[in-house]
């Protein structure tokens, strides 16, 4: 299929279930965007539920966000600012925060260049996979530290805790980790 076409053979639900794998006890994400025709539909259904938003800015968090965050970002018209893990070298003014515990335990570092949000930005948030909500709810305190608001969370998997869902805009999701083979 060619990129061009713009009738895929499947929806995005059924291009994650077709192409997740576990493999060593660890979520296999990558090959579903190897599939051009899967990452197409993917990047479409992230944006879909926003595209009446006015999205401003689409953020990704290092490192699969930041393959389909500035995706999403040209879907909607917006532009794509990063957010990094731990120590990574960012020109500018930066601002940093601690997520909570994740699935493992870890604690991370969050960084972002201050100057990529302006006061009244309306932000959007684009993963690959949601789980204990930590660092969405850590991005969230360092976009409304710049005055910018976090309007929503769109993910190919979703995870999220309770405790982080009531605490976070609305999540649209493609597929329910329940749902995984």
């Amino acid at each position: 299929m060619s990129l061009s076409d713009d009738t895929p053979p499947q929806s995005a639900r059924e291009a994650v279930l077709a192409h997740f794998r576990w493999i060593e006890g660890d979520a296999d994400v990558w090959s579903m965007l190897r599939d051009a025709s899967a990452l197409k539909q993917i990047v479409h259904t992230l944006a879909d539920p926003f595209r009446s938003m006015d999205i401003d800015v689409v953020v990704g968090i290092e490192s699969r966000g930041f393959i389909l965050a500035p995706a999403v970002a040209l879907e909607l018209g917006a532009g794509f600012a990063a957010i990094r893990k731990g120590a990574a070298l960012f020109p500018g003014t930066r601002i940093t925060g601690l997520t909570a515990p994740d699935y493992r335990g870890n604690i991370h570092q969050l960084t972002a260049l201050s100057a990529q949000f302006a006061p009244d930005d309306r932000v959007l948030l684009v993963d690959d996979w949601i789980e204990t909500g930590s660092q969405a709810t850590a991005a969230q305190s360092l976009i409304e530290r710049c005055g910018a608001t976090l309007v929503g969370i769109s993910v190919v998997i979703d995870e999220a805790a309770p405790s982080a869902r009531s605490a976070l805009p609305p999540i649209s999701t493609i597929v329910a980790a329940a749902e995984l083979p």
